[in-house]
């Protein structure tokens, strides 16, 4: 264990040494690198190893002033940050299988487009859940000079903590817990509703799972164009989504899904009690016990449980 951050005690300040996961917000170049050597030098300390990654322009600019150090890492986003999900359990198998203290700097790889944003902002909001038992740390680096209002608000409500120079951390006032953020507008949940569904379906029994699964493959593969591996893992999430439901939920369970261009989206909601986590299928599975919402959440890149009005659970599952 490290030999603790620099955290003072007033009440508002973020005192958990094991996990962290911070947000600098920055203006400038030097406040960047400011705040990045000191977070280097805290993980250095710490005895764990340390990431900094980025883009070229950036990881030239930090490596310049880091140097090296054999526990110190850097990286390119366009080789570890391929997508919000696969990078999320990455990160989860990586510290599942050696538990060595992990510190990690940069900014996910937002993109030039502001609708692509959300995604990551969900994946920043879920790392919380998802490496929150885990000794890790984390200084997510997002520069206000070029990133939208919304972008930056989404950031500090998916941040438990607020970095000052890189090496000592205030509670965000705007955090939200991960099972709320992802009901709050902020996180920009798809929704497919406004247009009419490729596939509609009722399952009454596990008998129906086949036919239902060659009619969601039969009408990806002739109304759009993603790929055969993508197809397959879709669908396969989709039947352990409705094994569950048809398992732990109630029949009827409804199947609704829209076939676009360059992506799959369906929503499954089953006549049950509910579901009471909302977040189930995080956690890395035990050796032994109920895998099924792991291994989805896996294959698709969003999974979002909710419980409807009247009752039952409903599941959005969706492609990148």
């Amino acid at each position: 264990m490290h030999r603790g951050r620099n955290l003072m005690t007033d009440p508002g300040r973020v005192t958990d040494t094991r996990y962290s996961h911070d947000l600098l917000l920055h203006d400038s170049d030097d406040d960047l690198v400011t705040a990045t050597q000191a977070f280097v030098g805290l993980g250095l300390a710490s005895g764990g190893r340390v990431l900094v990654h980025g883009s070229e322009e950036r990881v030239d600019l930090l490596r310049a002033v880091l140097g090296s150090h054999p526990r110190l890492d850097y990286g390119l986003d366009r080789d570890l940050y391929q997508s919000p999900t696969s990078t999320l359990f990455a990160y989860e198998r990586a510290l599942a299988a050696e538990p060595t203290e992990m510190w990690v700097t940069g900014t996910v790889p937002l993109g030039g487009d502001p609708a692509g944003h959300a995604a990551w902002t969900r994946y920043e909001s879920l790392v919380n859940e998802v490496l929150g038992r885990y000794a890790f740390h984390a200084l997510c680096t997002y520069d206000t000079r070029t990133l939208p209002a919304r972008t930056i608000a989404a950031a500090k409500a998916a941040h438990p903590g607020l970095s000052v120079n890189g090496d000592c951390s205030r509670h965000s006032a705007d955090y939200l817990e991960p099972a709320v953020f992802l009901t709050d507008p902020l996180a920009g949940v798809p929704d497919p509703t406004g247009a009419p569904p490729s596939v509609v379906q009722t399952l009454h029994g596990l008998e129906d799972l086949s036919r239902v699964r060659h009619l969601m493959t039969c009408t990806a593969d002739s109304s759009g164009a993603v790929s055969r591996d993508t197809v397959e893992g879709f669908v396969t999430a989709s039947n352990e989504v409705l094994v569950n439901a048809l398992t732990h939920g109630a029949a009827p369970v409804e199947l609704a899904m829209w076939v676009d261009l360059a992506r799959l989206t369906c929503r499954i909601t089953d006549a049950g009690p509910g579901i009471p986590d909302t977040l189930t299928g995080y956690s890395h599975p035990q050796t032994v016990g109920p895998q099924g919402l792991w291994v989805a959440r896996q294959l698709c890149e969003d999974l979002i449980l909710g419980n409807g009005r009247d009752g039952g659970c409903s599941v959005l599952l969706a492609t990148a």
